[in-house]
């Protein structure tokens, strides 16, 4: 079992550093506190908890179609119900029914909304800013505790029709959702504010007497209340639980029931807390954690890989220099043929170098006497040289030595080339005849 570090991410976070966080050990405890990332306590896995109004919670209704088109019947669903382009929005789909059921209040003017339509999908979805999700993200990698999983407050919150949950877990704002598929979220006032009167002169009278009315966090929770209670959309619940930190006291509970006729229910925030870990993620698509099943093996295996791309790296630098230095000797020769070309052969130009010196030579040792590689002597004695014995026969034309090797394991054959390969590298055209043992041996031109 991995350790979990579930963060209660408020609207005003990392420009404020401190948050609400949950440790899930590894041995199965838990540890709570609230503190600045740099006093995080260690963990495997990290989960965020968007908290206040940084999503929202809607319910829309889709036509049929094919899958491949729900993005655009969503965008399109989206655009009158939204402020800010649906671009710019990350959506999640966390529900789907038939659409054939009663839509809510919020979606009673959607103009996608056919309920008549039995194949009609109803879909409830949570929307995010992108840009505010990226930003978390990226501050999440910086500090090197990369996201698993980002969910929102809502979908931490278990609502149904007899029973709402209302949960505030820093104190500072407070999230809302109901029965019928609704979400609110609003800002705390402080602790210790007066609460005001319908004339906006603080309350003095009932509520006083009952310790409820001092403290105008009171005096929002219950107008947040009755705003979701007079939806004509949403039935009266049978009771309303509370999960605040800390507790709100009794009293205030006693204030709230007495205002809504609803009754309130103080709970644990550690139930929020345990619901992170089914909610619905929102990182998905171009948000999906780069950790998962093989993270580890990639943990593991990081070192090793760049130790090994380094080498590949070294080595390919080094294949480079060997090829730069390989080219600079190859011009160097060149320049160096092309001045002996041009010493040896002056005004001609260069366009086969090596047979032209070749035949320059071969020219140069006949005017001085001596034997030209196309002479018969010397193709006799290379012939000799290379096969080892005495040709039995040989005759000389036009350039040309034919000789007739006697039968032994050096001659040349289809199964015995080397003679013919000594031959050629002594600058001769060989072709044999017969069956081998004749050789026509011309200079190469």
């Amino acid at each position: 079992m991995k350790s979990r570090l579930t963060l209660l991410i408020p609207e005003h976070w990392p420009r404020i550093p401190e948050c609400e966080w949950r440790l899930s050990t590894r041995d199965g405890g838990s540890q709570h506190g609230r503190s600045a990332p740099r006093h995080w306590p260690p963990a495997d896995e990290h989960v965020a908890i968007l908290d206040g109004a940084q999503t929202r919670l809607l319910s829309i209704t889709v036509p049929p179609g094919k899958r491949k088109d729900r993005p655009a019947l969503i965008a399109y669903a989206l655009e009158a119900r939204l402020a800010r382009d649906v671009d710019h929005e990350h959506v999640t789909v966390i529900a789907e029914s038939s659409g054939s059921g009663t839509a809510n209040s919020e979606n009673t003017d959607d103009a996608t909304n056919d309920s008549s339509n039995p194949a009609a999908r109803r879909l409830e979805l949570l929307v995010v800013d992108a840009a505010r999700l990226r930003r978390i993200c990226a501050q999440f990698d910086a500090l090197e505790r990369p996201l698993l999983r980002a969910v929102s407050i809502f979908d931490c919150l278990a609502a149904s029709a007899e029973c709402w949950q209302l949960a505030s877990g820093d104190g500072c704002s407070m999230a809302l959702r109901t029965g019928g598929g609704d979400a609110i979220a609003i800002d705390l006032p402080p602790p210790g504010l007066d609460s005001a009167d319908e004339d906006g002169e603080p309350g003095s009278s009932e509520d006083e007497k009952n310790g409820g009315s001092g403290d105008g966090r009171t005096a929002a929770i219950a107008d947040l209340l009755a705003l979701a209670l007079a939806d004509p959309g949403s039935r009266m619940p049978q009771r309303i639980e509370l999960a605040f930190v800390p507790p709100l006291p009794p009293a205030c509970c006693d204030t709230l029931a007495r205002r809504t006729g609803v009754g309130m229910q103080s709970i644990d925030f550690a139930a929020v807390w345990a619901r992170s870990a089914r909610a619905h993620t929102l990182l998905h698509g171009g948000f999906a954690p780069k950790a998962g099943p093989g993270a580890g093996l990639w943990a593991r295996l990081r070192w090793p890989a760049l130790t090994a791309a380094g080498a590949l790296a070294l080595a390919g630098i080094a294949t480079i220099a060997s090829l730069f230095a390989d080219r600079t000797e190859l011009a160097r020769l060149e320049q160096r043929q092309a001045r002996v070309f041009a010493g040896a052969l002056p005004g001609m130009p260069a366009v086969a170098p090596a047979r032209q010196l070749q035949r320059a030579l071969r020219d140069a040792r006949r005017m001085q006497g001596e034997l030209a590689e196309d002479d018969m002597l010397s193709m006799l004695g290379a012939v000799v040289d290379a096969s080892g014995t005495l040709p039995t026969a040989f005759s000389y034309r036009d350039r040309g030595l034919s000789v007739d090797l006697p039968a032994t394991p050096s001659t040349a054959s289809p199964s015995n080339p080397a003679l013919g390969t000594r031959l050629v590298r002594r600058g001769f055209t060989v072709a044999a005849e017969g069956d081998g043992r004749r050789l026509r041996l011309s200079p190469t031109p």
